[in-house]
């Protein structure tokens, strides 16, 4: 099997895959670009990596990208209340601040309390998400320890409009405009939501709305054997939530990306992939002063370059400058800081053996010098079983909340993880795929806030780099596909500890299973959804146990006519009472419906 892809398809990198990726979804081909920085069919990666298609979307109603996340296994979530309200994500154990969220390939992690403003992301402007497991600071530098989520936003040639509204005086409305001339390839997508929400603490009375305005903007050109392309993604709205005394409050928050790409074909084995990128994050309290500010700079030079027939090489270079900025309760921090990074990775593929190694040095402003690296093999053992084996290594750099906020320490060393994975992916006909992976990993250096009363580390009352965590798990996954009829299934039985305590991590639960089917008609599609989470510990500072649960979705489409299509979602129908945090809710039974137009050119 010939590893080297076509001109086209190493030109789709990873912020500039709008042609290649297109094509791939117009063929029905499951491409993914996170797990290599190149297109590659799902089903070949050696990294664990699940793709959410625009079709899955679509089909499954679900009215945040929240929703969307949680039906993963092996992904788990915490939230400070209903919508607009603060997330987490964790990836099979790992911290919430060591999954890196990308956006069309420019990180959204602050430099400031690290967790990225996912939930003001609107589900309408995602064209697929792609989840992949495990370290990836080969290809990505700091923050990727547990694992990368990156969201590709619309793209192709479409307009669309639509409403969604439902539970909780819910209104999302939404209008997409891609296309292209002949010289000129433009998009715009435009998104408002409103919602009352319900009240995000459970002593609460008062609802806690949030509100968001959204609008990404595309537009590009081809200048001889140059693609230039220019984008803007901007968010911004309020949240209403309470503070630690129950009142209620707000904050304005405001999230962009703006960029700038230039894809050159410089001969015909080198593709050359040239980025600036420029990011912001800022919350600004209401009933205070306090605020968090980021604003960051950033230059990614990526060439892949064919090798033979054999072999396709990626390289390249980051550069970023940050500034962080926060004021809380009459202290705050401003820091500058700047990194130098240099990744490659080599891509070989002969007969039925498949390989994947790279390594990643990172010269940053706050600490020595990182190298990071990774190494996964596939063997093809029959046609229907392929064995995976990785190796990988990540760190995430201390925030600067971490070295200059409450308990700031600036000698603090970045997290350092260790990653082991094997699997084996089976595929005895085009109706069954299935896996079974084991994993663990191993993170040290975990910064912790030292108690006051001095329980470990050497200076009470600030942080320390001094825990160690550990995850051993399994995977299990099967997929059925056959005549409209479709299943999606998957298991994860793991020991998420804390190796200082031996007490299992907070908020992450020992099993998880989701059972997902579906039909899709002629001109209609029937879904439900079933999500299980085990019980788990609130926080390493307390002894609350959040219970289990289990959540029943269901969900419907229906074409009316050629261009109008209704959609509605029924979540948590038996309306279990649950949490994800102490003290804070979670929603009950709800409704949404969805009324759109789509002309699809």
């Amino acid at each position: 099997m010939r590893l080297i892809p076509s001109r086209a398809a190493i030109a789709a990198t990873i912020s500039t895959s709008l042609s290649a990726i297109s094509s791939a979804a117009a063929a029905e081909e499951p491409i993914v670009v996170t797990a290599t920085r190149t297109p590659v069919n799902v089903e070949r990666t050696l990294v664990s990596t699940v793709l959410i298609s625009r079709d899955d979307i679509e089909k499954s109603q679900a009215p945040f990208v929240t929703d969307l996340l949680r039906s993963v296994a092996g992904v788990e979530m915490s939230t400070n209340g209903g919508p607009g309200q603060t997330t987490s994500i964790f990836l099979r154990g790992a911290e919430s601040d060591h999954t890196l969220i990308l956006v069309d390939g420019v990180k959204l992690n602050p430099g400031t309390i690290g967790v990225a403003a996912l939930q003001n992301m609107p589900v309408d402007m995602i064209e697929r998400i792609e989840i992949s497991m495990g370290p990836r600071s080969t290809l990505y530098g700091s923050d990727a320890i547990g694992g990368v989520i990156q969201i590709i936003t619309r793209k192709g040639e479409l307009a669309e409009a639509g409403w969604r509204f439902g539970s909780y005086n819910t209104h999302q409305l939404s209008g997409s405009l891609h296309g292209k001339t002949d010289a000129v390839r433009y998009g715009i997508d435009l998104s408002g939501t409103r919602s009352d929400g319900f009240p995000a603490r459970s002593e609460a009375t008062e609802d806690s709305p949030y509100s968001n305005n959204s609008a990404n903007l595309k537009l590009g050109s081809t200048f001889g054997n140059t693609d230039l392309d220019a984008g803007y993604w901007y968010s911004s709205g309020t949240t209403d939530y309470y503070d630690f005394l129950l009142t209620p409050v707000d904050q304005d928050y405001r999230n962009s990306i703006a960029s700038l790409t230039a894809v050159t074909q410089a001969s015909s084995r080198w593709v050359s992939n040239l980025r600036y990128s420029f990011f912001e994050d800022q919350i600004e309290q209401n009933q205070s002063d306090d605020y968090l500010q980021t604003k960051r700079h950033e230059i990614d030079w990526q060439n892949d370059v064919v090798l033979n027939e054999e072999n396709l090489l990626t390289a390249g270079l980051q550069l970023y400058s940050e500034n962080a900025q926060s004021l809380s309760f009459g202290s705050g921090f401003d820091e500058d800081v700047d990194s130098f990074e240099l990744y490659a990775q080599d891509q070989y593929e002969r007969g039925r053996h498949q390989l994947q190694a790279g390594l990643h040095y990172t010269n940053h402003s706050s600490f020595d010098g990182q190298t990071t690296g990774d190494l996964n093999y596939g063997f093809q053992a029959s046609d229907s079983v392929r064995l995976v084996g990785n190796l990988a290594s990540g760190f995430r750099a201390p925030s600067s909340t971490d070295r200059f906020g409450f308990g700031g320490n600036p000698d603090l060393e970045p997290e350092q993880s260790v990653y082991a994975e094997l699997s084996s992916r089976f595929t005895p006909s085009s109706r069954h795929r299935g896996h079974i992976t084991l994993f663990q990993n191993e993170i040290d250096n975990l910064i912790s806030f030292v108690d006051p009363d001095g329980f470990a580390g050497p200076i009470p009352g600030r942080n320390e780099n001094i825990d160690e965590t550990r995850t051993r798990g399994i995977d299990l996954g099967y997929a059925f596909r056959m005549n409209g009829y479709e299943i999606d299934a998957g298991i994860v039985y793991q020991d998420p500890k804390d190796l200082t305590t031996g007490k299992q991590l907070p908020r992450r639960a020992k099993e998880k299973a989701t059972l997902a089917g579906r039909y899709v008609g002629s001109d209609y599609s029937l879904s439900a959804e079933v999500i299980y989470s085990g019980e788990r510990p609130d926080s390493a500072y307390s002894d609350v146990i959040l219970d289990s649960y289990t959540l029943l979705n269901l969900s419907g489409t229906k074409n009316i006519a050629k261009r109008i299509n209704l959609g509605i979602r029924f979540e948590n129908i038996t309306d279990e009472d649950y949490q994800l945090a102490d003290g804070f809710n979670t929603a009950g039974r709800s409704v949404y419906f969805d009324i759109r137009y789509r002309h699809q050119r």
